[in-house]
């Protein structure tokens, strides 16, 4: 339990550097914002006025006001602001992708074991269904999990719960990745409006295999990130059951299963006066994720949000790591990796890198 609120500075303007703004603006008893460091300050005085932001001119000065800066900017900013930020030594969330091209990839690998107060905001695997999955995972349901099927985000988001799932931690990999094109209807996308005619979009599909020879299939298409007509899905098998979405199967006995549901207990619905949204999911007895911010309306994806700053917070307590660069560097060397595969055609074998040089 947090007793005063984390106290973070945001490096960055776009509108992932604003969904931590509204964040703290809905949850004020757990999260505030020191300030703000923006490349050029008089193109956003709306969004400053619209939060009373202080306005620095140097991240050492943010830095002093803050428990840790949140880096959100363009990925391909991204890279020289945390050597910047390593270098000075000071704590940092940094938004993904950390590197956006194999060169800042192996300009990245030696931060992971000398700049250990750099967490990473991969928020998919803090989603809440996908954390109530995780939980089920490590409470021993499911036995010994061999193999993964995973439809829900592109590249190193998919890698990163494929990985999480699978409790996988290396690079090395041999991954078979195929591109189909296929038709959907037009949609709306980001305030344009959807045309009423079939258009073409591209799927793909990567069959990933790891030593241990357990087994992942990453497939994905961009259009459910925003088209109601492409949902997601999850399957994860283990040796005494699976879930598949938010269906349990497990075995109990030699003659006996059990079917679970995991069950999204919502407030403010009916005659309750609490807050419209998520209080806890649960699976039978088992509650597998109680939403740490009943007391305001948010998205998943800003549950996720709020989630990676409450678990930088605890690492800079702890030092337990929830994602570090190190786990981000390898989820980024395999999306390279299955983008690889996809161009040559062919079956990519990634060796077992160092993330970073001792």
């Amino acid at each position: 339990m947090v007793n005063k609120p984390i106290r973070f500075g945001i490096i960055g303007s776009g509108w992932r550097a604003e969904m931590y703004l509204r964040l703290a603006n809905l949850l004020p008893q757990q999260f505030q914002v020191s300030g703000v460091l923006i490349r050029n300050p008089e193109k956003y005085q709306q969004l400053i006025a619209k939060y009373n932001l202080t306005v620095y001119s140097s991240v050492e000065r943010l830095a002093a006001e803050s428990d840790f800066v949140v880096l959100a900017v363009s990925k391909t900013a991204a890279a020289p602001l945390l050597l910047e930020l390593a270098a000075l030594n000071i704590p940092v969330l940094a938004e993904t992708p950390t590197a956006s091209t194999p060169a800042e990839y192996e300009l990245l690998r030696p931060l992971a074991v000398s700049s250990p107060l750099i967490q990473v905001a991969e928020q998919y695997p803090l989603l809440p269904h996908h954390q109530a999955r995780t939980a089920y995972i490590k409470a021993g349901g499911l036995g010994q999990i061999g193999h993964v099927q995973v439809s829900v985000a592109h590249g190193y988001h998919g890698i990163s719960l494929i990985r999480r799932w699978l409790s996988v931690t290396g690079t090395a990999c041999e991954i078979t990745d195929r591109r189909v094109e296929l038709p959907i209807m037009d949609f709306s996308y980001r305030g344009r409006a959807a045309e009423d005619s079939v258009k073409t979009e591209q799927q793909d599909i990567a069959v990933m295999v790891f030593p241990t020879g357990q087994s992942a299939v990453l497939d994905f298409t961009r259009s459910q990130y925003f088209s109601p007509l492409r949902s997601n899905r999850v399957l994860i098998r283990g040796s005494h059951g699976e879930i598949r979405d938010n269906e349990i199967i497990r075995r109990l006995g030699v003659e006996e299963t059990e079917y679970l549901n995991i069950m999204r207990v919502q407030g403010g619905q009916e005659g309750s006066l609490d807050s419209l949204g998520l209080r806890e999911l649960r699976a039978g007895q088992h509650n597998l994720f109680p939403n740490p911010f009943t007391a305001a309306p948010l998205s998943d994806e800003e549950i996720g949000i709020g989630q990676a700053l409450l678990n930088m917070a605890d690492y800079l307590q702890t030092g337990e790591s929830s994602y570090s660069l190190a786990d981000a560097l390898t989820d980024v060397r395999l999306a390279f990796a299955v983008d690889e595969a996809i161009e040559s055609g062919s079956t990519v074998t990634v060796a077992e890198e160092l993330v970073a040089e001792e």
